[in-house]
């Protein structure tokens, strides 16, 4: 019998004991593996009767977990649950070690899908909708402005598909409308629904399980017949974000280049035909230098004229993957923009939102944003700028304790109008609104707002537009962080739009913030470096940006920190960043200690 010698212990081991011993565990594994997934060949789910060592590498450009015919990538899963990863990387394993058998014949194996779903439908998501996700990861358009074009080649992980009708049906199988818990979500693309054939049909299957939760849907409107918005009525409450980017079917036709027949006068037919059938919609425009700023105008006019709810300006960005020289000076265009809505809001009904409203708005206090067309706040006299001080007499500091507060309110029958104290021009004034429980009293577009299940995105209770803002308690989570590294170095990095209301939020602290004075703390702005071009939103902070802003702050400053904190809002809720990369690759990058804080996503 050969033997060979243990290097660590010097005992002899039999290679037939070792051959045993690499048998168990792999029957261990296989085992394991087994109990957890079921294996596939082109999207076939296949029954293996037995494996077999040797002449089993896994066949070339194989993605395991992504057959096919396939639902999406499995990384777009991945970065909310890397445990999918870990089955991915072990089955790899196995398959260059041998190959599966069925009936003695070699089975290609190239995915696996999950077994006992029940067991995965354990992740929180507050709506059905959320939780099947996006309808299409394609689109009927080729806009020139489009984000998905500063994504190309960066390796970004999303998934890319089309929901099929199967997915729906698993998703609502496994969904509880009492928990709020469902199924791995998903952080695929999310385009245009309507390249979905099944659009209509998914949008109503999710309708009929959950008939109180509203019915949110974002087109570039080139689907959007008589026909199609007739079914969408019947989905209430509904509200469609309307992607025109032009206020004419000619520039319509340079900016998004419509692949659609017809389809750029199908969406210019749509917003008459959305105020028709009583569909509270918000209309989005992108601006960039090819279309005149009067087209923006016109189309905010537009949009007023229809009486949507919001007229939503996105200030256009590009990466390094979109554009190899700079479309446009930043600075002035984002301010050329700023000044024509600053102008259109003295002269319409409709609010405007600009995206991102932390550009201009650069406050956590109640700034009114403006009024929903026919709410009681229009009806009240509300303006565009007023700074909400207090509700009844009870002091409001921020713009989401205000939201939560009239939202409690406006759902107590017993409480019948709400008192506002507010500053205007150096003015305080008072400003009172009666709260209007019947619906039928009421017009469009609030109506809508104001039933049961109605979103609060746009429309705030009593119709007031209030912005997404940070909450104190995201400093109170940093005072208890930082508290617990008494005397040491503490780097804080922050984005440059969050940056004003980093330090309102500690003068809001008062006395609280003395918590500073317990560390050597140094604050820090991180730029996106890994986008380029004129990317400076927080959420898009990547990991690499992380490592490499640190490694010069270190260089320039001369020491190392002890701890790094950072808002977690960039990662996904496995930890991973939009390339896929863990945050604990800082810590094995630098050897520092990485620390999340949580804090709100601002949305709009």
């Amino acid at each position: 019998m050969l033997e060979t010698t243990n290097q660590k212990t010097g005992d002899s081991v039999s290679v037939s004991t070792k051959a045993a011993l690499y048998d168990r565990l792999l029957n261990r594994q296989l085992g394991r593996m087994l109990q957890l997934v079921d294996l596939e060949v082109q999207g076939v789910p296949v029954e293996p009767s037995s494996f077999r060592l040797g002449n089993g590498s896994a066949p070339r450009n194989t993605d395991l977990g992504a057959p096919l015919v396939r639902y999406e990538a499995l990384l777009s899963y991945a970065r909310n649950d890397p445990r999918l990863e870990l089955l991915q990387r072990g089955l790899q394993r196995l398959l260059r070690l041998g190959q599966f058998l069925g009936d003695q014949q070699p089975l290609p194996v190239d995915g696996f899908r999950l077994r006992e779903l029940a067991q995965w439908a354990n992740y929180p998501m507050e709506a059905l909708a959320d939780n099947i996700g996006s309808l299409s990861s394609y689109c009927n358009c080729d806009c020139e402005f489009c984000y998905e074009k500063g994504t190309r080649g960066a390796d970004i992980a999303l998934g890319r598909a089309q929901l099929s009708m199967r997915e729906v049906n698993t998703r609502l199988r496994y969904y509880s409308l009492e928990k709020k818990t469902g199924l791995l979500p998903s952080s695929r693309f999310s385009l245009e629904p309507f390249a979905n054939p099944h659009c209509l049909e998914i949008l109503e299957r999710i309708h009929a399980a959950a008939p109180e939760e509203c019915t949110n849907l974002t087109t570039n409107g080139a689907c959007l017949t008589e026909e199609v918005v007739a079914r969408l009525a019947r989905l209430r409450p509904t509200l469609v974000t309307l992607s025109m980017n032009a206020a004419t079917v000619d520039l319509r036709m340079v900016s998004m280049r419509d692949r659609q027949r017809g389809g750029a006068e199908t969406a210019f037919a749509s917003i008459p035909l959305l105020r028709d059938y009583e569909i509270p919609f918000v209309g989005s425009y992108v601006p960039w230098p090819t279309k005149p700023l009067s087209d923006l105008e016109e189309m905010v006019r537009l949009l007023d004229r229809y009486e949507g709810v919001v007229a939503r300006v996105c200030l256009p960005s590009w990466t390094q993957y979109s554009a190899s020289e700079s479309p446009f000076d930043t600075q002035e265009y984002w301010e050329s923009i700023l000044a024509m809505v600053d102008k259109l809001r003295q002269e319409v009904a409709i609010p405007i939102h600009l995206m991102p409203n932390m550009y201009q708005l650069r406050t956590m206090r109640p700034v009114v944003q403006g009024t929903i067309i026919n709410s009681p706040a229009a009806q009240a006299g509300f303006q565009y700028g007023d700074l909400i001080l207090a509700v009844d007499d009870q002091t409001v500091s921020t713009r989401p304790g205000l939201s939560r507060l009239l939202a409690q309110r406006f759902e107590d029958p017993q409480i019948t109008e709400t008192r506002f104290t507010i500053a205007r021009g150096g003015q305080r004034l008072e400003i009172k609104i009666p709260h209007v429980h019947d619906l039928e009293a009421l017009n469009y577009p609030y109506r809508y707002f104001a039933q049961p299940g109605a979103p609060r995105t746009w429309a705030g209770s009593l119709g007031l537009h209030i912005a997404d803002g940070f909450e104190l308690t995201s400093f109170v989570r940093l005072k208890q962080i930082v508290e617990e590294y008494p005397g040491q170095k503490v780097l804080l990095f922050i984005s440059p739009l969050a940056e004003p209301y980093f330090f309102e939020g500690m003068e809001m602290l008062g006395e609280l913030a003395a918590f500073v004075d317990t560390a050597e703390m140094y604050v820090e702005r991180l730029w996106p470096r890994a986008w380029g071009g004129n990317v400076i939103i927080g959420d898009l902070w990547t990991v690499s940006d992380l490592i490499e802003q640190t490694h010069t702050w270190i260089r320039e400053q001369g020491f190392r920190p002890d701890v790094v904190i950072v808002p977690w809002s960039f990662l996904s809720a496995g930890g991973r960043d939009l390339r896929g990369r863990c945050f604990k690759e800082f810590e094995w990058a630098l050897d520092l200690e990485l620390r999340l804080l949580p804090c709100e996503t601002i949305n709009i």
